[in-house]
């Protein structure tokens, strides 16, 4: 997580012992079901935007992901013929630290098999690293739908609130609203509170610049 904000936000958005429906992208139900604990693990899951409250939702990110990636076929070029057993292959793996990992394929294991039909098995490392970086967009796209309220009305004129700007050190600036800023308004980059503008230009920065590890170092390959 970047900031102390971000981690206060993502431990306060979920409840200790209830349980939550994690992305899974190897499974053919498209989640996990968890039960939150505030573990490193949770806060990971958080920090991605794969944690959901309701089964329908988790399983309309889950088929956006897979249709996003089936649709740009030419962009991402994912392998389209099923590997043979004992092929190495890359596949995009969000849980991996660095978001991508080498697997000997098996087509009697259900997660490979799985990993094929959702569009995440590659030749190269680049290319599973560029699904992962566009899945990774796409999650903070959807979470950002949902966890940001700007204003959508305009405010009495003399009215302060706050603009998401990512040019602000601070992530935000203070407006007296005139008719003037009704741009920013339609373009919902204004907010009621400080705390939520910060957020908004702190999602606008990742989803510019994904922070992706650097993926020079080889991992192992998988052993299952």
């Amino acid at each position: 997580m970047d900031t102390e904000l971000e981690y206060i936000c993502l431990r306060s958005s979920y409840l200790v012992g209830q349980a939550y429906y994690r992305l899974d992208l190897t499974n053919k139900l498209g989640y996990d079901e968890i039960t939150w604990l505030n573990s490193p693990e949770n806060l990971r899951d958080a920090s991605l935007n794969v944690v959901f409250s309701e089964i329908r939702e988790v399983q309309r990110v889950n088929q956006l992901i897979i249709n996003h990636l089936y649709s740009n076929k030419e962009e991402f070029n994912f392998i389209t013929e099923e590997p043979k057993d004992g092929e190495y292959v890359w596949v995009s793996d969000l849980l991996s630290p660095e978001f991508v990992s080498l697997i000997k394929y098996d087509s009697s294991w259900n997660p490979h098999r799985q990993l094929f039909k959702n569009h995440l098995v590659f030749v190269t490392e680049d290319l599973a690293v560029k699904a992962s970086k566009s899945i990774i967009q796409i999650l903070r796209r959807e979470a950002a739908r949902k966890r940001f309220k700007p204003l959508t009305k305009a405010p009495q004129d003399g009215t302060t609130v706050y603009l998401a700007d990512v040019t602000s050190k601070y992530g935000y600036k203070s407006i007296v609203y005139t008719k003037e800023f009704e741009h920013l308004l339609n373009y919902r980059l204004l907010y009621p509170d400080i705390y939520e503008a910060i957020q908004a230009s702190t999602a606008m920065r990742q989803l510019i610049n994904p922070p992706i590890p650097d993926t020079t170092k080889k991992p192992e390959p998988d052993k299952q």
